[in-house]
């Protein structure tokens, strides 16, 4: 009853907000189609943001001259935080959160931490909170352009991230930890902490296209991304994702755990060829 209350509260304020434009069955639709961690984590801001996105987005897929696949963005700079806030909507689908981290490392970008949602009508809101790679800065205006651009493509078209993220490193060789300090990789695959997901725990030195390698290699074994919690710090990644196989349900057996193991550190690895 209390999440209700608190879901009743929000949409009210959230309706507040709404431009003339907005209908009532959007509001209702956005409120009911996400879970209730969702309403827990996020301010009516947010809420507000990401109404706004899935209103644009379901008016482009009107638009004859848009590729319905393309993304909506909205930028919002956070100066007192230190960090640019990002919010995308697309449609889902398998891979899709690997594009995501593509595209921002391609454009320059470092994923400080997301938060990643799907409706149940199929629709993703995802927002990543993301600082300049070189400078620690708020993103500026050609990264911002590059990244729409680069996700919109892949999105689209296909983009070949290896590639643009190899580009990448090489013009910023300053990525690199406390001078001295290596941080260990773990993988560990737990099948406890969750009724519902199998969590994956990983930690390792950040380098450019970390997050890209990790994300393609879960899609790759056709596991399904839930949840990410995303953090970097002093050079260290520690993320976290919630998966589920692709026909829905944990990962059952030792043997396919050992597999997503090893598959996730040999990913690690082979970045350093990177």
């Amino acid at each position: 009853a209390g999440t209700e209350i608190v879901r009743e509260t929000l949409l009210g304020e959230v309706r507040r907000l709404m431009p003339g434009s907005f209908s009532e069955d959007e509001l209702q639709a956005h409120f009911a189609n996400l879970p209730a961690r969702y309403f827990e984590v996020h301010s009516v801001r947010q809420i507000f943001t990401d109404l706004t996105l899935s209103h644009r987005f379901m008016r482009l897929q009107l638009d004859l001259n848009r590729n319905p696949l393309a993304p909506t963005v909205i930028w919002h700079n956070e100066p007192d935080r230190g960090y640019t806030m990002v919010s995308v909507c697309t449609w889902d689908r398998t891979g899709l959160f690997s594009k995501l981290a593509g595209a921002f490392t391609a454009a320059g970008l470092n994923i400080l931490s997301a938060q990643i949602f799907t409706r149940n009508d199929g629709i993703v809101l995802d927002t990543f909170f993301v600082t300049d790679a070189r400078t620690g800065l708020l993103a500026n205006k050609t990264e911002r352009e590059a990244f729409e651009e680069i996700l919109e493509k892949s999105l689209t078209e296909g983009v070949e991230f290896t590639k643009l993220i190899r580009k990448r490193g090489a013009a910023n060789p300053m990525y690199q930890a406390v001078e001295g300090e290596t941080i260990p990789t773990s993988v560990v695959v737990d099948e406890r902490s969750s009724a519902d997901y199998s969590v994956i725990d990983i930690q390792a030195e950040d380098r450019p296209g970390l997050l890209y390698a990790v994300s393609h290699e879960l899609a790759e074994l056709g596991l399904n991304i839930a949840l990410a919690k995303i953090c970097t710090e002093k050079g260290a990644a520690m993320d976290t994702f919630f998966v589920t196989e692709s026909q829905g349900g944990k990962v059952e057996s030792n043997a396919r755990q050992k597999k997503i193991t090893e598959r996730i550190e040999a990913a690690l690895k082979s970045l350093t060829a990177w």
